[in-house]
């Protein structure tokens, strides 16, 4: 089986490949923006991870999501190979390999090999994977190396290692500062590998590995805690608020976990975009698997702990993980990525017992070729569950925009849909300001953002919301009015306002379109801020 899994497993990976390039895509693209600008900056400022930097605050910059590991090591690569997303999916898929290997390996320690291997392949077959693990983004960090806490502390505790004991408690550092939350899931597994060989010794080597990251995290949420505290306090923005990581944002309240349809909307992604309709049944199928704890010569191995506890233990944990914070998991299905370990495991049992109970005809196994239905569905799942749509309405705004605004101008962003902490504008213009919905762009608003430096308003318009136009009050400042097009196909439009120096002088309606006006203006800002990027 050895070689055609290996092959397998190639290929799966390679369908990541022609995904790697072209614009940051959806479903949630704004949290790549945020994580591509974060690489931007420390290639363009230097390597800080106690100050990472967001293009939504305006000119004060500095802002924490997670601790920037994975920001630093694309900008290594921005540094070697110059600034592109590319570097942010190549490092994410680096760490989705290694989730990918650590699970393998901790599969290989409670089961068998091909128990693992079979698990593995369902890890990169998932579609949730699939899409997420070629993106800008930092969860497979945060997973890598909580996989990593769980095989090496579960093998500590087999092994009374010291040594594997502190590899657990520097990878669960890591997890912690990246995102906390994603230890919760293989705290369950982990329980049940210390129970298989209870002893003064596992609670030792246990508090080493636990002990070493929850003193990290404690120290590290000081240190975010202070840093987004400085941040402006801008509350006449709507939907500011001035704690940036606020506790009830993360947990949410008992309505949202008494409301069906809510548990309605989680299950379909868990059946859809985790496990998929055969994986889900091949899981089922897991829970009819039984194998002796044996060692390698087929004696009984006490110490071992049981493949099937350790993945219910392991599902057991991460649904409590999203019972705990249940307004993100509900919100973003990335959050989703913690089950994709427990799922991989049940799956993998299932079809290693297909494989040996379901009837062969010669070297032909009916148990194989179920489990090879499973990843050609996992595969062709991708595309219908909408994953790869990419927004270019926001790329061609944010092109258009770089052309016309110099660059260290501060602008304010308005689409239909932009909340304050929205990047998708900003940062495919690669400027520094604010987001405003257009329904909440009134005069006074902007008059406070002009007072905080803004010199320029961006509105992005669209045919499919038809009732949002450009407030009449910015008319008299209107420097431009362009086309947003791709293909042939017409996007919306984009209006420039300027706000500092004299109203434009065509009257109420600003330049007229294309006008000699707003062809020299365009051509001005567009020498400046190409001065600006050479600077």
């Amino acid at each position: 089986m050895g070689g055609a899994w290996l092959l397998a497993a190639a290929a799966l990976v390679a369908l990541r490949i022609p995904h790697l390039l072209g614009p940051l895509d959806d479903p949630h693209s704004w949290r790549q923006c945020d994580t591509a600008y974060y690489s931007l900056e420390f290639f363009r400022r230097g390597i800080d991870l106690l100050h990472p930097s967001v293009c939504w605050l305006g000119a004060h910059r500095t802002l924490i999501f997670e601790f920037a590991l994975p920001e630093a090591l694309s900008a290594l690569l921005y540094r070697a190979f110059g600034p592109d997303p590319l570097w942010d999916r190549l490092v994410n898929l680096g760490f989705f390999l290694l989730a990918a290997f650590y699970l393998f390996a901790f599969a290989r320690l409670v089961a068998s090999r091909r128990v693992a291997r079979l698990c593995s392949l369902a890890y990169l077959a998932f579609p949730l994977g699939q899409f997420y693990s070629r993106t800008a983004h930092v969860d497979f960090a945060a997973t890598a190396f909580a996989h990593a806490l769980l095989f090496h502390a579960a093998l500590a505790f087999r092994r009374r290692s010291a040594v594997h004991a502190a590899a657990a408690s520097g990878a669960g550092a890591l997890a912690a500062l990246i995102k906390a939350p994603y230890l919760i899931p293989v705290l369950g597994p982990l329980a049940v590998a210390a129970l298989a060989v209870p002893g003064l010794a596992t609670v030792g080597l246990g508090s080493l590995a636990l002990g070493v990251p929850a003193i990290a995290f404690s120290i590290w949420r000081r240190h975010v805690d202070a840093v987004n505290g400085a941040a402006p306090d801008w509350q006449f923005l709507p939907g500011y608020y001035k704690e940036l990581n606020p506790w009830w944002w993360y947990v949410g309240s008992m309505a949202q976990r008494l409301e069906p349809g809510s548990w309605w909307k989680l299950a379909r992604r868990l059946v859809l975009e985790v496990a998929t309709p055969l994986g889900s049944m091949l899981a089922l199928a897991g829970l009819a698997w039984r194998q002796p704890r044996q060692d390698s010569s087929g004696a009984p191995d006490p110490s071992r702990p049981g493949a099937l506890a350790c993945a219910l233990a392991w599902m057991a944990a991460t649904a409590a993980y999203l019972l705990v914070f249940f307004p993100l998991n509900l919100i973003h299905n990335y959050y989703q990525i913690p089950f994709l370990g427990p799922a991989a495991l049940l799956v993998g049992l299932g079809a290693d017992l297909a494989w040996e109970r379901l009837p062969a005809a010669g070297r032909l196994r009916a148990g194989a070729l179920a489990f090879a239905a499973f990843l050609v569905a996992a595969v062709w799942m991708v595309r219908p569950l909408g994953y790869y749509r990419v927004d270019w309405l926001r790329i061609e705004a944010g092109r258009q925009i770089a052309e016309r605004v110099p660059h260290e101008d501060l602008v304010v962003a308005c689409d239909f849909a932009s909340g304050y902490s929205d990047p998708r504008l900003l940062a495919r213009a690669d400027r520094l300001g604010w987001s405003v919905a257009i329904p909440d762009l009134t005069p006074a608003r902007v008059q406070r953002l002009e007072a905080l430096g803004a010199r320029w308003v961006a509105v992005v318009t669209d045919p499919d919301h038809p009732r949002l136009s450009p407030p009449p009050f910015l008319g008299p400042r209107r420097i431009e009015h362009a086309a947003l097009a791709r293909g042939g196909r017409t996007l919306g439009a984009l209006d420039l306002y300027r706000l500092e120096g004299p109203a434009a002088e065509s009257g109420p309606g600003g330049p007229r379109e294309g006008g000699p006006g707003a062809r020299r203006a365009g051509r001005d800002r567009t020498s400046s801020a190409a001065g600006s990027r050479s600077s």
